[in-house]
């Protein structure tokens, strides 16, 4: 029989070389299986719930593009920081430790004269601490009285922060300038008084212009903050005017309108009674009314509710800048 034939039905058969042949017409390929069937998903997808018995399966629903971000909880806003033109830009130096940056109620404390020298008319001191507040920010000087035992009282009719003398707070005072010099030379301890209806009507001057940039604000418009004036002869806040968020008509009625608004904001802001705070930020002195904040070293009241009182009297537009001038009660 031929080599192929036996090969064909089965045989073994050896060849010389003692090795199975192999046959020259390869073996017919087993069957191949039916492919597997595809999966209804893809394996990552989670199987399709089955259906009800008697009703229809669900229809598929199209991947997702992507998985969706866990919403993040939502957190109160960041306070925003309003920069105007004379607010506290860095930290300053203190030669002089300034008391009434921790307390605004603090009106009468102890010092220790450091020294005294004239200037014209007027007997300047330099004492270790004090608790006038110099005049700048836009918010005036306080006044008061510097004394001591034995000696005649100074009155202090302006204070700034000295020009040549950095650090030190300069009291400019009316006295006797050969008694409080031999003074300086003996370290004489003094009293530091101030004058606490001023002091209060100058804080709450000074806070009602930081929450007026909250009422702004809240009612829609986006002024950029150019300069507060806290002195009790016309206080004002001077924006800049952008073309972000709401914007004014310039005549009459429009500005009554606002007018209005802004006093009903105010007085729903100062009801609130909110907490004013201040912190140090980098170094410099910060103070928060409400959301807004500000760079800034002045006296200021506790709470909103202590203004009782602020009413904006008028509108003044001025090339691309608005001044809101307003009084406290």
């Amino acid at each position: 029989m031929e080599l192929t034939h036996l090969l064909a039905i089965g045989l073994p058969v050896q060849t010389l070389a003692g090795s199975p042949a192999k046959s020259s017409t390869a073996p017919a390929a087993p069957p191949a299986k039916a492919p597997a069937a595809a999966p209804k998903k893809a394996a990552a997808s989670p199987a399709a719930p089955a259906a009800k018995a008697g009703g229809k399966a669900p229809a598929a629903k199209a991947p997702a593009k992507a998985a969706a971000a866990p919403a993040p909880a939502q957190e109160a806003p960041a306070p925003r920081n309003m920069s105007p033109a004379n607010a506290l830009g860095g930290p300053a130096a203190q030669k002089t430790r300034q008391l009434y940056l921790d307390n605004t109620y603090l009106f009468e404390h102890a010092a220790t004269l450091m020294d005294v020298w004239e200037d014209g008319e007027k007997v300047c001191v330099e004492l270790d601490q004090t608790v006038f507040h110099p005049q700048g920010g836009g918010q005036p000087s306080d006044v008061g009285t510097i004394s001591a035992d034995g000696l005649p009282p100074l009155e202090v009719t302006f204070v700034a922060m000295d020009k040549s003398r950095e650090g030190v707070v300069r009291h400019d005072c009316k006295g006797d300038l050969a008694a409080w010099r031999a003074a300086a030379a003996e370290r004489r301890a003094v009293v530091c008084k101030v004058d606490d209806t001023k002091r209060r009507l100058f804080a709450r001057l000074h806070s009602a212009g930081h929450l007026l940039d909250v009422a702004v604000h809240d009612i829609g418009f986006r002024w950029r903050p150019g300069k507060g004036y806290h002195f009790a002869d016309g206080p004002y806040v001077e924006y800049i005017v952008t073309e972000e968020g709401r914007k004014m008509d310039k005549d009459l009625k429009a500005k009554e309108a606002v007018i209005q608004e802004l006093c009903e904001k105010m007085k729903e802001l100062i009801g609130k009674a909110s907490k004013v705070q201040v912190t140090k930020v980098d170094g410099v002195r910060t103070v928060a009314f409400e959301d807004v904040s500000c760079g800034c070293g002045g006296t200021h009241v506790q709470h909103t509710g202590e203004l009782l009182e602020v009413t904006v009297k008028k509108l003044t537009a001025k090339k691309d800048t608005m001044r809101v001038s307003y009084t406290v009660a």
